[in-house]
């Protein structure tokens, strides 16, 4: 430990109701630049709930598709055509389109995201869904998500009670077969039921030829890019081949680039910086004026100018590392209350815990070092004349 330190932390310690007032200011700084970034990739991730669910190497989309909730679709035929190519072992149809659901109770009607499949040849890795495709090959039935919004109605409820529901979807009367776990949240959507594909022509009143995606899974020991680079010369124009990964990629720039949401909250994070990182410059500021005495005493014993620097810059090192723990520590218990109450994913992260780390001390040490005007002005001939 250098050997300035103890003397930066009795400084530290010396006024405990200033050191209070330090604390309180480095953690709402760090508080509030925790909540921007958790929200903000937090709104990211919920974009690809329904991506993370799909038991899917590569997927088959038109060439303007760049967000799930607006995929375009394309001739069915374009999936059997890549199906017997070397390396992939299943091409299978997907559709996907929002429709009107009835609230049991009330009548009254919602959007529901409806998403279809082959019952034959399942598309996703969600076991409630697998053992269930039985039940959806019934004219007229679907499976709904257990964790759609309350708007929706009782399903859930009703369904346990009574085996189960009728309602609308689409003006159709429709039977509610069984329950599934998937989620999604302010970006993807507040509710889900899954069908047949037939069952879904029914609904949405869609020809089977024209699909949304094509989910496909690669033989073991492929690699995806490769497969890509050498299938996609002969695809045809108005589609695009591409991992799931690079497609969740293409949904979080799509959402970035097309809505306010990156900047609102990468400024709401600058604005929490700079908030703290004034308190510590009046907090550091104040302390230093009031020690000048001492300071100039030690340029009058022969110190330096830079040790009187590494105590202030220790300081503020330490301001910021005292003041990050309790913010950490709330936030890791405000992001599990968010994500319980609206879904979203927030969660916190390595990346994330070292980036407002480092964010902490930098903002501290730019405020020592901008409170340090005060110090370089001491002058022990006049202090002591």
């Amino acid at each position: 430990m250098s050997a300035t330190t103890p003397i930066a932390w009795l400084q530290l310690i010396h006024r405990k109701a200033r050191l209070l007032v330090t604390i309180t200011g480095v953690t709402f700084a760090v508080m509030l630049m925790f909540i921007q970034l958790g929200f903000r990739d937090g709104l990211f991730e919920d974009a690809v709930t329904f991506h993370k669910k799909l038991q899917a190497d590569l997927v088959l989309l038109h060439r303007d598709t760049e967000l799930f909730f607006e995929m375009k679709e394309f001739p069915r035929r374009y999936l059997y055509n890549i199906s017997s190519v070397d390396g992939i072992a299943s091409v299978n149809p997907f559709y996907f389109s929002t429709v009107n659901f009835k609230n049991p109770k009330t009548f009254v009607k919602t959007p529901i995201a409806i998403c279809a499949f082959t019952p034959d040849k399942p598309v996703f890795k969600i076991p409630e869904i697998n053992q269930q495709t039985e039940a959806i090959k019934a004219a007229n039935t679907v499976l709904f998500d257990r964790l759609s919004r309350p708007e929706f109605g009782p399903i859930v409820e009703n369904l346990e009670k009574h085996g189960e529901v009728i309602t609308e979807v689409s003006n159709r009367q429709t039977k509610i077969g069984g329950l599934f776990s998937l989620g999604g949240g302010v970006m993807s959507a507040n509710g889900a039921i899954i069908t047949s594909d037939l069952n879904f022509s029914e609904i949405v009143n869609h020809p089977l030829e024209k699909v949304h995606m094509g989910v496909i899974q690669l033989q073991p020991g492929v690699d995806p890019q490769s497969l890509i680079k050498k299938v996609s010369k002969d695809l045809p124009r108005d589609v695009k081949l591409m991992t799931l990964e690079d497609f969740m990629q293409l949904e979080k720039d799509t959402v970035a680039q097309s809505t306010p949401i990156g900047f609102i909250f990468n400024m709401g994070t600058v604005i929490g910086c700079a908030f703290g990182g004034i308190i510590v410059y009046q907090i550091l500021y104040t302390q230093i004026s009031d020690s000048l005495v001492i300071y100039a005493t030690f340029k009058a014993i022969g110190y330096a100018n830079s040790y009187m620097v590494k105590v202030v810059l220790q300081q503020a090192v330490l301001m910021s590392l005292i003041g990050y723990v309790p913010g950490f520590a709330f936030c890791i218990y405000l992001y599990s209350f968010v994500q319980d109450a609206t879904r979203l994913p927030m969660f916190m992260t390595i990346t994330r815990g070292v980036l407002v780390m480092v964010l902490t001390i930098i903002m501290c040490s730019i405020a020592g070092m901008l409170a340090m005007s005060k110090l370089r002005s001491a002058d022990p001939a006049e202090l002591f004349g």
